[in-house]
C-alpha cells in the first residue's frame, strides 16, 4: 500500500518584512502530511548574509539533503538566489536565522517565535547561549498546504552539530549544546490549527534532570553503575562490567585512574527520551571527557552486550571514537555483537557467502554497507591483526586502527600497525573457518520452525509505526497495541521498514536502517518483534519503498536501474540478516514494486537467492493485484503475497452482493495464480479508505469526502468472500497503528464501524484450514 511518510520536522524561524503577503496556518499537520506524496521536492535553502556562518549552513544543508534525497544536492540552494515564486512552489528547509539567511528575516512576522540580538525567544524565554539552537516545523507562509522547515542557532558551532531530528513528532524543538533541552507539539483541535498549548510543551531539561534524581549508584572496583530505584539486574551488571573490564586490563589495556559510569535505563523507550539514542548501548561524545556510556536492555534479550565498557575502555587508552574500527574492536573484546555471539554472526555471513576478504574489512566504505556485514568482518580483522603481532607490541597494533582515521587500504594498515599483510590475511581466513564452524550449530538451532499450511491460517495485522519514541514501535504504547492485537484474535502481525526515493527519477536510495529515535530503525523494529513473539505472535518483516508517487511507477534507463538494485540489494540482505538474527517469521524481498520486476527479473531471483543463504524462515514477495499475474519468480518463493486493492465494482456502491461478487471475482484469479505455481496466496494488506469511491479506487486514501460505512461493507464483503477459498494460507488487514493515539490515517478501523468487521473475521479464522493449490499442467 501506498504509505505517506510521517515526515518529522524541524526547522527554525525569525525576521520582519513583507508581512502582507504572508498566510497564516489553515490546514492541519495531518492534512499536510497526506499531501506530501504529490507535493514538490523540499528546496534546501541556506543562508549566505554572515560570510562566517554561510559554509556551516551551506555544509548543513547539504548533509540534510543527502540524508533525505539519498544524495541528491540539488536542491540546496543559497537564499540569494531563491526567488518567491519558488517559495511558494512547495515545501521549503531554511538554514539560519535572520541574520543569516534573508528568507528567515522576510517571513519572520509569520512565525511563532522571535529573534533579538542576543539569541532567540521563545514562548517568552530567552535562549542566548552560543550553543542554542532551534528547529521549527511550521506552514509555509506563501503556501500553507505545505510545510516550512527551519534551524537556526546562536553561533555557527550550533549549527553545525548533527541531531536526529528530521524524523520525529515534535513540531518544535530546542537543542543547547547538542542536548534537547525543550520540545513540543502544536495542538490542531478546535478548528484552529497549529496553536501553542503549554499542556505540550516539554522541559527536557527539567525530565532529565528528575530522573537523575531518581537514580542510585552502585559502585564496583572499576566500574560505577547508576540506574533507576528498583532496576532489575544491576548487581549481575556490575559484576560482568568489573569482569570484562578486569580482561582489558590484563591484555594490557589499562586506565588506572579512569572509571566508567554505566547509566542504566529501564527500556530502549526510556533511553531514548533521556539521551535521543535508542540503540541498546552508546557511549558520550568523545569531546564532553566524560567516561560514561548509556545501555538498556532490548525486549527478548538475557543480558546486554557491554560493548560499551570495551569501547570507553580502548577510548580511554587513546583509541577515537571516529574509528571505524572502535565497535569491532569491542565486539572482538565482548565475544558479542547485537546480542548474539560473534560467531554466530560470522557464520551467517559465511553460509551466505556474504563475509568479505580481509581487504575488504580494512576498506573505507565507498557506498553504504551493512554493519551486520561490515562490524563481524572488522571484528575479525582486529583479530587478526592481534595475532599477527608480536605480544609485546600487540596494544600498539591496535591503537594503530584505533586511529581517528586509519588507512583504508590493507597493506597501508598492516604497515601503520606494524604487521605483515601476508600473516594478516592467513589469520583473517583461518579465523573466519573457525569462528564459523564454531556459530554453525547455535545458528541453526536458534532459527525458529518456519510456518506450514498444517499449522492454519495466518490472522495477521499490519503494524505501522507512529513517528515518535513514545508512540513508535519500540514504546510502551505499541506493546499494549500489541496485546490488543492478540486479544482480538490475530496470531500474526507484520512490521514495515522502509527504503525511500526522494526523487523518484533517481536511483539513489536510503533507508530507516538508523533512523534515529523517531523513525523505523533496526532497534525499533527488533523491540516490537521481540514483544510480539512474548505474546505468542508470529512476525513478517515487510520492507516497502517510499517515494513521491508510487513505487511501482518507477523509471530508469539501464544504468539507473543497475544502480537501484545496488543499493535495494544492499538494503534488503541488511533486513533478511537482522531478520535471521531476531527469529522473525517470514520475510518479502520487495513489495509493489511492479515496474521492477519486469525491468530485471534475474536480480530479483539473485535477490531471493542470497536472502535465502543468510535467512531461514518464510520468504515472500508483495505484489500489487494488478502486478500479481505479471511477477515472474513465484517460482523462487514460498507464498504469493499481494496487497488486495483490487476494485470490487464499477460505480460507487455499499451493497453487499456487487461487492461480494467483485471481490470473489479478484480472489478466483488469485486461486488460479495459486495454481499454477503450486503455492498458497497470502493477502498481505487488505484494507479500504472510509471514502465514497472505497469499491472503486481501494488504494486511494485521499478520496472525495468521508463514508466510513463504505468502508465497513468493502472490508465485510471481502471477508464474506474469502471463505470458500481454502487455498490462501492468510489475510493481513491494512492497519493499525503502533500508537493509540487518535489517527488521521483513513485505512485505520480502530474506532470506526469497520473495526467489528476486523475483530469479528480475526476470531472467526481461527482454525482455518490451508490447502496448497495442486499445480495446474499448463503455466
Amino acid at each position: 500500500m501506498r504509505r505517506v511518510f510521517a515526515w518529522a520536522l524541524a526547522a527554525v524561524v525569525a525576521g520582519s518584512a513583507q508581512a502582507a503577503a504572508l498566510q497564516p496556518p489553515r490546514y492541519t499537520r495531518a492534512q499536510m502530511e497526506a499531501a506530501l506524496e504529490a507535493a514538490p521536492a523540499f528546496r534546501f535553502v541556506y543562508g549566505t548574509r554572515d560570510p562566517r556562518a554561510a559554509p556551516v549552513l551551506r555544509a548543513r544543508a547539504a548533509l540534510v539533503a543527502r540524508r533525505l534525497f539519498g544524495g541528491d544536492t540539488s536542491q540546496v540552494i543559497a537564499d540569494r538566489d531563491f526567488s518567491e515564486a519558488a517559495f511558494a512552489a512547495g515545501p521549503v528547509f531554511l538554514f539560519g536565522g535572520p541574520a543569516q539567511n534573508d528568507w528567515t528575516r522576510r517571513i519572520a512576522a509569520a512565525l511563532p517565535l522571535s529573534f533579538e540580538a542576543a539569541g532567540f525567544r521563545w514562548q517568552g524565554r530567552l535562549y542566548d547561549q552560543p550553543g542554542d539552537a532551534v528547529q521549527l516545523s511550521w506552514p509555509n507562509p506563501y503556501a500553507p498546504q505545505r510545510f516550512l522547515l527551519l534551524i537556526a542557532g546562536n553561533s555557527p558551532e550550533a549549527m553545525a552539530r548533527r541531531g536526529g531530528f528530521l524524523y520525529s513528532d515534535d513540531d518544535w524543538r530546542i537543542v543547547r549544546d547538542g542536548e534537547l533541552a525543550r520540545s513540543g507539539r502544536f495542538a490542531h483541535d478546535g478548528g484552529k490549527p497549529w496553536r501553542y498549548d503549554p499542556a505540550l510543551d516539554r522541559d527536557r531539561e527539567a525530565e532529565r534532570a528528575r530522573f537523575a534524581q531518581g537514580l542510585r549508584a552502585s559502585v564496583g572496583r572499576a566500574l560505577t553503575v547508576r540506574a533507576p530505584v528498583g532496576a532489575s539486574g544491576v548487581p549481575e551488571l556490575l559484576a560482568a562490567g568489573d569482569a570484562l573490564l578486569g580482561r582489558l586490563d590484563a591484555a594490557g589495556f589499562t586506565a588506572p585512574a579512569r572509571r566508567v559510569t554505566l547509566m542504566l535505563y529501564r527500556s530502549l523507550e526510556q533511553k531514548g527520551v533521556q539521551t535521543r539514542d535508542t540503540h541498546a548501548e552508546h557511549m558520550t561524545e568523545q569531546r564532553t571527557d566524560r567516561d560514561v556510556v548509556h545501555a538498556a536492555l532490548p525486549a527478548g534479550r538475557a543480558s546486554l552486550d557491554l560493548w560499551s565498557l570495551a569501547a570507553m575502555r580502548l577510548r580511554q587508552c587513546g583509541g577515537s571514537s571516529d574509528s571505524r574500527f572502535l565497535e569491532p574492536a569491542a565486539a572482538h573484546f565482548v565475544k558479542r555483537f547485537e546480542g548474539e555471539s560473534l560467531e554466530r554472526a560470522i557464520a551467517r555471513l559465511y553460509a551466505g557467502g556474504l563475509l568479505p576478504t580481509a581487504v575488504g574489512a580494512a576498506s573505507r566504505e565507498r557506498e553504504w554497507r551493512s554493519p551486520l556485514i561490515m562490524t563481524p568482518a572488522r571484528a575479525l580483522l582486529v583479530a587478526a591483526v592481534l595475532e599477527a603481532a608480536p605480544e609485546a607490541a600487540r596494544r600498539s597494533a591496535l591503537m594503530a586502527l584505533l586511529s581517528s582515521d586509519p588507512p583504508g587500504a590493507l597493506d597501508s594498515l598492516c604497515r601503520t600497525a606494524g604487521v605483515t599483510v601476508a600473516a594478516v590475511q592467513a589469520r583473517y581466513r583461518d579465523l573466519a573457518i573457525q569462528r564459523a564452524r564454531a556459530g554453525q550449530r547455535a545458528l541453526v538451532a536458534a532459527r525458529r520452525v518456519p510456518w506450514k499450511p498444517g499449522d492454519g491460517f495466518q490472522r495477521g495485522v499490519c503494524v505501522a509505526h507512529a513517528v515518535g519514541i513514545e508512540q513508535g514501535y519500540l514504546s510502551a504504547e505499541c506493546a499494549r497495541e500489541l496485546t490488543r492485537i492478540r486479544d482480538a484474535g490475530a496470531n500474526w502481525v507484520s512490521l514495515t521498514p522502509f527504503a525511500w526515493l526522494p526523487d523518484p527519477r533517481e536511483p539513489n536510495l536510503a533507508s530507516s536502517i538508523d533512523a534515529g529515535p523517531d523513525g523505523e530503525s533496526d532497534e525499533s523494529l527488533c523491540e516490537a518483534a521481540a514483544r510480539a513473539r512474548a505474546l505468542g505472535l508470529r512476525v513478517w518483516l515487510k520492507p516497502h519503498v517510499w517515494t513521491r508517487g508510487w513505487a511501482g511507477e518507477l523509471a530508469f534507463s539501464p544504468t539507473g536501474w543497475a544502480r537501484f538494485f545496488d543499493r535495494y540489494d544492499a538494503v534488503a540482505i541488511h533486513w533478511a540478516l537482522l531478520a535471521d538474527r531476531e527469529g522473525m517469521d517470514g520475510f518479502f524481498v520487495g513489495h509493489e514494486l511492479a515496474s521492477s520486476t519486469a525491468a530485471d527479473p534475474v536480480r530479483w531471483r539473485a535477490l531471493i537467492g542470497q536472502v535465502r543463504r543468510v535467512y531461514g524462515g518464510l520468504v515472500s514477495y508483495g505484489a500489487n493485484w494488478d502486478e500479481a499475474e505479471r511477477v515472474p519468480f513465484w517460482d523462487a518463493l514460498d507464498l504469493i503475497g499481494v496487497s488486495f486493492y483490487a476494485p470490487l465494482a464499477t460505480a460507487a456502491t455499499r451493497d453487499a452482493a456487487t461487492l461480494r461478487s467483485g471481490a470473489t471475482r479478484s480472489l478466483t484469479a488469485l486461486a488460479k495464480l495459486g495454481q499454477r505455481f503450486g503455492r498458497p496466496v497470502l493477502i498481505a494488506e487488505l484494507g479500504y479508505p472510509p471514502s465514497p469511491d472505497a469499491a472503486l479506487r481501494p488504494w486511494d486514501q485521499g478520496g472525495r469526502g468521508q463514508d466510513l460505512e463504505a468502508q465497513r461493507a468493502c472490508l465485510a464483503a471481502t471477508v464474506a468472500a474469502l471463505e470458500p477459498f481454502d487455498g490462501v494460507a492468510g489475510a493481513y488487514f491494512w492497519k493499525w497503528g503502533s500508537s493509540a493515539r487518535a489517527s488521521d490515517d483513513p485505512f485505520e478501523t480502530r474506532g470506526r464501524p469497520a473495526d467489528a468487521v476486523v475483530v469479528s473475521a480475526l476470531r472467526s479464522w481461527q482454525g482455518r484450514p490451508v490447502r496448497v493449490p495442486a499445480m495446474s499442467t499448463s503455466r
